[in-house]
């Protein structure tokens, strides 16, 4: 199969002739940030620095990471059955479960700001809906033997 270009169609008018078509290929945008191996030390720190702030700090001005409270307002959603992006979720449940680390780890985040990293995960395996959510996403990842 053929990759897809993005293309668009237009006419272009000649003076001395008729409407002919044309397609015009749009402006690439360039990416913003080059791969990270690219970067130099300091800008390096600065993201580094950002990420950590970005995981830890809080909107309200409490001692809880707006990180912690947006998974809680997640797995609330979830079992309130509101609209939830579904592999956001799928990333939520295996971030809090350690199955990967994301770009801080979940232990991490927990620890720094004091707060006991099994509360979130003690709710989700003791939540049926929850539970279930876990063993499917489990199951999606790692596999099974049957």
């Amino acid at each position: 199969m053929e990759a897809a270009t993005a293309t668009a169609s237009a006419w272009q008018l000649d003076f001395f002739s008729e409407a002919i078509a044309v397609n015009i290929k749009p402006a690439v945008k360039p990416d913003p940030l080059p791969d990270p191996h690219l970067w130099s030390e300091n800008i390096r720190e600065q993201m580094v620095d950002a990420l950590i702030t970005l995981a830890m700090d809080s909107r309200k001005g409490d001692s809880m990471p707006e990180s912690l409270m947006d998974c809680a307002d997640l797995l609330s959603q979830r079992l309130r059955n509101a609209d939830i992006d579904l592999a956001d979720y799928r990333a939520t449940l295996g971030w809090i479960m350690g199955y990967w680390g994301g770009a801080l780890p979940y232990d991490f985040v927990c620890r720094a700001n004091g707060v006991d990293p099994e509360t979130l995960q003690d709710v989700i395996l003791s939540t049926p809906a929850l539970k279930a959510d876990l063993d499917r996403l489990k199951d999606q990842s790692h596999g099974t033997l049957i």
